[in-house]
């Protein structure tokens, strides 16, 4: 009981801290542009601690992060009890989630449109779907 007191304390204070930072001005011109730029990166980090987290606990929960999308978070919010990593996780999302989120979606998109382009040639030349070069 305890413990689930302290991870409600320490998801205020980050989801405080992190909602300030990105939408309450405590940020300005490159610092935000910072936080913006680096946020998916810093959530790409959770995942990994959240999978290795998960093979430890068991293999099938771990296969099952790694290969089906967003199951880490379910994993975190529905199926463990580590209080005080959801409250840190929970809070970070506050500031970084939203920017993270339309990354990876761009992300996506393009990873799609280029198998897309590849199908619909045959097959064919990759490099001719790509944006980048």
């Amino acid at each position: 009981m305890r413990n689930a007191k302290l991870s409600w304390v320490v998801f205020v204070l980050v989801a405080g801290l992190m909602w300030y930072l990105r939408y309450g001005g405590g940020l300005h011109g490159k610092n935000l542009d910072l936080l913006i730029a680096y946020g998916p990166y810093s959530l790409l980090v959770l995942h990994v601690t959240l999978l290795l987290m998960a093979f430890q606990e068991s293999v099938y929960q771990g296969i099952l992060c790694l290969l089906v999308p967003l199951y880490s978070f379910y994993w975190l919010f529905m199926l463990t009890d580590a209080f005080l990593l959801r409250a840190v996780a929970a809070g970070l999302l506050v500031g970084i989630g939203q920017d993270s989120m339309a990354f990876y979606q761009d992300w996506f998109n393009e990873i799609v449109r280029v198998g897309k382009g590849w199908i619909e040639s045959g097959g064919g030349d990759i490099e001719s779907t790509r944006k980048w070069k």
